[in-house]
């Protein structure tokens, strides 16, 4: 019984999702931004609430639960949350009458819960695609924009062939194995077919991260989204496309050594036959993520773009994270590390997207750094949540983004391979110089001497204050589980 438990958030975030969608056209226009949001709040929470009866099991060798899963879980239900506070500030300011982009949000948090929990890469792909469908449907809500259409375009073709890359890829490992889950062994001889098969899964999960070389998505599609939807992809599809990637590293540890499957991801596992090709490849991906990120993101002007190479860039720090506590040396995984920055990760930038779209005003394309200046001291409470944020992800203390790089970092150098951790510090360094120029723009004085007032007739409209309180309360909760976190890691894991 225990093991469909296990489901059960995952399925009232569907109902969510349903009674949304079903409800959305007995709303008035005027009121379907007022309650939809709400409605899908109530079931994320209720999702994130029923993990205190879930077990750490199995169904059917398809999805597993363990403490690892729930993190990274609830992680997403949070950054779910403050996807929705955001995308109601957003249509309901630009008077949109639509309110199925709730709907569609809700099933892409329930697809990345899924490749979470996916220990088969038939259920992973089908969890992979729930997630993407949706989001496609997000990023070009702005069907006269061009800007939308563009992202949207190549979101969905380069999300097709990366998707039929990851399927042929798991035809090759099934043709090597005999099954389709993660743990199976290798039919004798068919050892190179494997090999090619996981070098095409790992790319399709990669793509789906967002890590170089298969980034050049990731900036045009930050752009043409909504900044909510932003801020959602950002956090969400990431924790889903990475956690998936660890589970499918794991597998083909253990699948290559030959030994028992090993589904809990918060074990620490010593393979006595390693591979040091994928490590270099992983040290590779990670050292060019890590670059192309950095430097790309120093040159930006627009916040969503900034935040686009810093999710490229972050997600070269995260991927190092497969090869410790001493991957090249001795074959020994924990993803500790590696996921508990991944969390702290997600919560900073989802927090300071939805921030920005709050910030931004009615027309969030105006969200270059010169757009927001001065927003901080117009609506401090929000800003103040915002560079908080920005903080965790630049790697200042107390935020737990500095404890999140500081263990990873000082994990590398027990690894054997300080010199990847210097170019890593390097690199957030760079990298921190673009987030403080975000926090400082925001309380920095306007140049035109703007107005102070909380609800500026150019670009805000005091009736509509309503769809601003979620907005403020997730972005709070976001700044305060960051500061949680920094000082008290092992709550993660609570």
């Amino acid at each position: 019984m225990s093991n469909y438990i296990n489901l059960f958030p995952v399925i009232l975030v569907i109902v969510g999702a349903m009674i949304s969608v079903a409800a959305e056209p007995f709303i008035r226009d005027e009121n379907k931004h007022k309650i939809l949001p709400w409605v899908a709040a109530l079931f994320v929470s209720l999702s994130a609430a029923s993990f205190w009866i879930v077990s750490d099991d199995t169904l059917f060798n398809l999805f597993a639960m363990d403490p690892m899963r729930r993190m990274l879980s609830i992680a997403v239900l949070l950054c779910s949350l403050m996807g929705i506070s955001g995308l109601q500030w957003t249509l309901g300011h630009e008077g949109r009458k639509g309110g199925e982009p709730y709907g569609l949000m809700l099933l892409a948090t329930a697809g990345a819960m899924l490749m979470i929990q996916a220990i088969d890469f038939l259920s992973l792909f089908i969890a992979m695609e729930l997630t993407s469908f949706p989001v496609y449907a997000l990023v070009g809500l702005r069907r006269k924009d061009f800007n939308a259409s563009e992202g949207v375009f190549k979101y969905f073709v380069s999300g097709a062939i990366f998707s039929a890359v990851f399927l042929y890829g798991v035809s090759m490992i099934y043709g090597a194995t005999g099954t389709t889950s993660f743990f199976a062994s290798i039919i004798p001889g068919r050892e190179p077919i494997y090999g090619i098969g996981v070098l095409m899964v790992l790319f399709g999960v990669l793509f789906k991260a967002g890590a170089a070389p298969v980034h050049y998505w990731v900036a045009d599609v930050y752009t043409g989204a909504a900044v909510a939807v932003t801020g959602f992809m950002a956090a969400v599809v990431k924790v889903g496309a990475l956690a998936a990637l660890g589970s499918i590293w794991l597998s083909v540890l253990v699948t290559r050594a030959g030994t028992a499957p090993a589904w809990n991801l918060a074990e620490q596992v010593t393979i006595d036959s390693h591979l040091d090709v994928l490590g270099f490849l992983i040290i590779i991906i990670s050292l060019l993520s890590m670059a192309v990120g950095a430097f790309s993101g120093l040159a930006q002007k627009s916040v969503r773009r900034i935040l686009a190479f810093s999710a490229v860039m972050n997600a070269g720090f995260i991927v190092i994270g497969l090869l410790l506590p001493n991957y090249l040396a001795n074959g020994t995984v924990q993803f500790g590390p590696m996921y508990y920055f991944l969390v702290t990760y997600a919560i900073a930038s989802a927090g300071a997207l939805t921030g920005v779209a709050y910030l931004a005003g009615k027309e969030d394309r105006m969200e270059t750094l010169d757009d927001l200046r001065g927003a901080g001291r117009r609506r401090p409470f929000v800003s103040l949540g915002v560079a908080v944020c920005l903080a965790s992800l630049a790697g200042l203390p107390p935020a737990a983004g500095f404890l999140a790089k500081f263990s990873l970092f000082t994990g590398v150098f027990a690894a054997n391979i300080g010199w990847l951790a210097v170019a890593g510090f390097g690199l957030s360094l760079v990298a921190a110089v673009y987030y403080l120029r975000i926090a400082f723009v925001l309380f920095a004085p306007r140049k035109d001497g703007g107005e102070c007032c909380e609800c500026n007739a150019k670009d805000f409209s005091c009736s509509s204050a309503c769809y601003s309180y979620m907005l403020k309360f997730t972005v709070a909760i976001s700044a305060l589980v960051l500061l949680a976190l920094g000082i008290m890691p092992s709550l993660a894991m609570l």
